[in-house]
């Protein structure tokens, strides 16, 4: 009897343990479905678009929402923008590149005006139920468009090929001016900036194109073509940017000749391009 009892008792208590486990299973469902605010982030602005991130938990369900809104500061009417878009950890694999997206929201308004404030509202709402802030608003300018500065020393840059009359100072290529020297290969950053913020210089109409299998002047080298990009390394300033434009006297292209990066401006800022042409790479910067 006492083992049969005890049998019993266990079949009791397996039992009483499935029935509970459905009320436990949905009390955790409920409580995963509702989303719990946390931290809201605006990105870096652009001229005429801000972006958004608000992370939360919970939501498995994902009909969590954030309605947007925003109107420029001191305007008494709010326009309605696009909603934040969801994201639940996605994972993108791509050559090296590996990145899970965090449990958010995220999104940007667009059509905005440079260099103006704007009042931006997020109303965060799920029919399960919020934790925590329901609504964030905040301020932020978009940012102002560059400009070339006056008083900047002006430099001129040739192609190769160039018969014509010069205007001086003249260079060849466009790292002869950039730099305080160059080679004939464009490509080379060997030598100290010459330019400094504020300086402008113009490109005259014409043709800008390496030839990636010559080294320094000379002949073909090495087993592999140079890469052929322009590192641009020296730094202007938010109202003095080093300016690189086109002179008017015709288009200058500049051609990658099947490069990866043609022009690299990952170590410097406030560097500013008007009229140019590029043409036969795959990254712009």
């Amino acid at each position: 009897m006492s083992k049969t009892g005890k049998h019993w008792l266990g079949q009791c208590g397996f039992m009483a343990a499935l029935a509970a486990a459905p009320i436990m299973t949905a009390g955790r469902a409920r409580a995963a479905a509702k989303v719990t605010a946390k931290e809201f982030y605006a990105e870096p602005p652009t001229l005429i678009s801000l972006g958004f991130e608000w992370q939360i938990d919970g939501d498995d369900n994902h009909n969590a929402s954030v309605a947007v809104s925003y109107r420029k500061k001191g305007s008494a009417i709010w326009k309605t923008g696009l909603p934040l878009m969801r994201l639940d950890h996605e994972h993108i694999t791509e050559n090296a590149f590996n990145y899970t997206t965090p449990n958010m929201f995220a999104g940007s308004i667009f059509d905005l005006e440079p260099d103006t404030e704007y009042e931006c509202r997020f109303v965060l709402s799920d029919p399960d139920g919020v934790e925590g802030r329901k609504v964030n608003v905040v301020t932020v300018r978009t940012r102002f468009e560059p400009k070339p500065a006056a008083g900047g020393r002006t430099y001129h840059v040739y192609p190769p090929d160039y018969k014509g009359q010069k205007q001086e100072p003249a260079f060849t290529g466009l790292m002869a001016a950039y730099y305080l020297g160059g080679s004939h290969s464009d490509n080379f950053n060997t030598y100290g900036p010459r330019v400094q913020p504020g300086d402008i210089i113009l490109v005259h109409g014409g043709l800008y194109k390496d030839d990636r299998f010559r080294y320094g002047g000379g002949g073909p080298g090495g087993t592999a073509p140079s890469d052929g990009t322009y590192y641009l390394t020296q730094s202007g300033t938010p109202k003095k940017p080093i300016v690189i434009k086109a002179a008017g006297d015709g288009e200058p292209i500049f051609d990658g000749d099947g490069n990866f990066n043609l022009f690299n401006v990952m170590a410097a800022n406030y560097n500013y391009f008007e009229g140019i042409t590029v043409r036969n790479h795959s990254c712009p910067n």
